[in-house]
């Protein structure tokens, strides 16, 4: 069924940090430079010695009985290092139908932490909730130094995924390296089942009119589920502010990212996608059908890649304000393609920029309230903040609506025997009032003595 369902799908375009990629079925294509590479031979010039190093190792090395697809997949995953790219990768055909079974299966056995390599080092872009890892501690932006005893130092992603997963109820001994902890922090976990909902919600605030959304994952599942929590709020006419959860979100598909903003963005751009050959393609919101909701949109070091577009594209058109901590900074867009052997390679083809052209790949994106997560305290300061200045905002509204309410003038149609005079009677103290009544009314009133039935005149609050 698996296999099926592989056949039937082309090349998708991906902007993830996972390392569970989403993998679609495609074709490789050679991309060589237009005035050089285009030229076949010059390409081979470039490439003979590689095969003439394979031919002497089969003819010269020491040791007959060598595995050549080994040594092949080597020099592949040797050429991809040498574009010092933590995103460009190769994987060998095991792995890369493990991941296909992954993404259409919808869960695997491990961990529950999403990894990359940054500075040469295996790190946790976050772990994912109500995982083991997740209920273990571990922290977004933790380096792994050890699996089971053995340094990670120079080890390969895909080697330290494949050693990360496992069948459920085994067990592995994971070494972290956290910031300002000087000693190593050992955690022994117990392998799980991995099943990721995409969109989780609450209500929150004293008057309940809080609709909490945490996006945790951006794929095929996500705009559905979000649409229904969105569907269910717009019903609920108590709700009328909003908070956006993405931290410790590693991003996904760039379709779900562009389709999530949509959701809160009606128009103007939502991202700009900038290829090798320097073409800027816009992607546009694609509109919606909800309140304009006051939002703050939750963000951490642990938000990457989908979560920066999303959140950039909110932070640029001003629709709501950005709080908690720096994002991750990955800001390039990878492709993934298929090769003859039934092994994989994914390939970053461009690098995506805010609606108002910043760059993120490396740098982040910034809050407009900036507040740091609570070290040794279970308190969730930063969602506890933006629920304090949403019903700051609510109870700020609530007392204008009343002064505008108080001071809101009534009004009165004049009845047959009716005088200035009497009508002030009736909404003052003393019959004086008909000089607020006259002067309120000038436009109509051109003799304080003659009034007429059914005139309607307007009567200031005192």
């Amino acid at each position: 069924m698996v296999n099926n369902l592989i056949k039937r799908k082309k090349i998708i375009t991906l902007i993830s940090i996972f390392v569970v990629v989403f993998i679609i079925s495609g074709f490789l294509f050679y991309k060589v430079n237009k005035a050089e590479e285009n030229n076949k031979e010059v390409l081979f010039n470039h490439i003979e010695p590689f095969f003439e190093t394979l031919n002497l190792v089969r003819s010269e090395y020491v040791e007959k009985d060598l595995d050549i697809n080994k040594i092949v997949q080597g020099a592949i995953k040797g050429m991809l290092k040498a574009l010092d790219d933590p995103y460009t990768r190769y994987m060998d055909p095991q792995a890369f139908k493990r991941e296909q079974e992954d993404m259409f299966l919808g869960y695997f056995g491990g961990l529950g932490v999403i990894i990359s390599v940054k500075d040469d080092q295996i790190i946790i872009i976050s772990p994912i909730e109500d995982t083991p890892a997740y209920k273990a501690g571990i922290k977004a932006g933790d380096k792994i130094v050890e699996i089971d005893g053995k340094s990670t130092e120079g080890m390969e992603l895909d080697d330290a995924v494949n050693i990360l997963r496992g069948e459920k109820g085994t067990e592995v001994t994971i070494g972290i390296k956290r910031e300002k902890v000087e000693e190593i922090l050992k955690f022994n976990i117990i392998r799980d089942i991995i099943e990721v909902q995409a969109v989780k919600e609450k209500i929150m605030g004293e008057e309940n009119n809080i609709g909490y959304i945490r996006i945790t994952t951006f794929n095929v599942n996500t705009k559905p589920e979000l649409e229904e929590v969105l569907n269910g709020f717009k019903k609920d006419s108590n709700i009328q502010r909003i908070i956006l959860d993405l931290r410790n979100n590693p991003g996904g598909l760039l379709d779900s990212a562009i389709e999530v903003a949509s959701e809160f963005i009606k128009e103007g751009p939502i991202v700009h996608i900038k290829d090798r050959e320097g073409v800027k393609v816009t992607i546009p919101s694609k509109g919606n059908q909800y309140p304009p909701w006051p939002l703050i949109v939750l963000v951490n070091e642990g938000s990457a890649s989908a979560s920066e577009i999303v959140s950039g594209a909110i932070q640029d058109s001003k629709r709501g304000k950005l709080l908690g901590e720096k994002t991750f900074g990955k800001g390039v867009v990878q492709q993934v393609f298929n090769l003859s052997d039934g092994s994989g390679v994914v390939i970053t083809t461009s690098e995506y920029f805010t609606p108002n052209e910043r760059s993120i790949n490396h740098i982040g994106i910034e809050p407009d309230i900036l507040i740091e997560a609570a070290e040794d305290s279970e308190e969730d300061v930063q969602l506890n903040k933006a629920i304090e200045l949403l019903e700051k905002k609510s109870k700020e509204e609530t007392i204008l609506a009343e002064v505008l309410e108080k001071s809101k003038p009534e009004y009165y149609e004049v009845k047959k025997g009716d005088s200035l005079w009497k009508i002030a009677e009736k909404f003052y103290i003393h019959s004086e009032g008909w000089i607020i009544i006259f002067e309120a009314n000038k436009d109509k009133i051109k003799n304080p003595d003659l009034i007429y039935p059914y005139q309607r005149f307007t009567i200031p609050k005192k």
